[in-house]
């Protein structure tokens, strides 16, 4: 573990904090610059006092599709408590995933569902039709 702030590794733990549902997040000092901080600074969950696994849960039912005020009544948040949490963490994705190579296209399509049974088949014609179906 070192500063956020300085990048010393001379650290001391100084208790903890307790989050709403009585998790406990581990809080320290640094003997360097003096300031204290705890093991969220400098992470998208810094100053959140809900448990990561709330948010977690509450991101991933909205990338599932569920609306955002569902997500809300469903986790007990208002539903701009968690339009800022997505903001938060797309304000860190550059982050977490590397740029695209700048020599290639990239085309990524989420709203699209394939489903196959069997084998895939080009479309058939259908009798009384010119075409095949889509």
């Amino acid at each position: 573990m070192e500063c956020p702030y300085c990048q010393s590794e001379k650290i001391l733990k100084r208790g903890f904090d307790s989050l709403q549902d009585g998790t406990l997040v581990q809080r320290y000092q640094c003997k360097d610059c003096n300031r204290r901080f705890n093991e969220r600074t400098g992470t998208p969950m810094a100053r959140l006092r809900t448990a990561s696994s709330v948010v977690s849960y509450a991101i991933k039912a909205r990338t599932e599709g569920m609306g955002v005020r569902s997500a809300g009544r469903t986790f007990g948040k208002s539903h701009t408590t968690i339009m800022r949490w997505e903001k938060r963490l797309a304000d860190q994705a550059q982050n977490w995933s590397p740029p695209a190579p700048a020599a290639s296209d990239v085309t990524v399509e989420g709203d699209e569902v394939y489903t196959r049974v069997g084998k895939n088949l080009p479309p058939q014609p259908v009798q009384g039709l010119d075409h095949p179906l889509p």
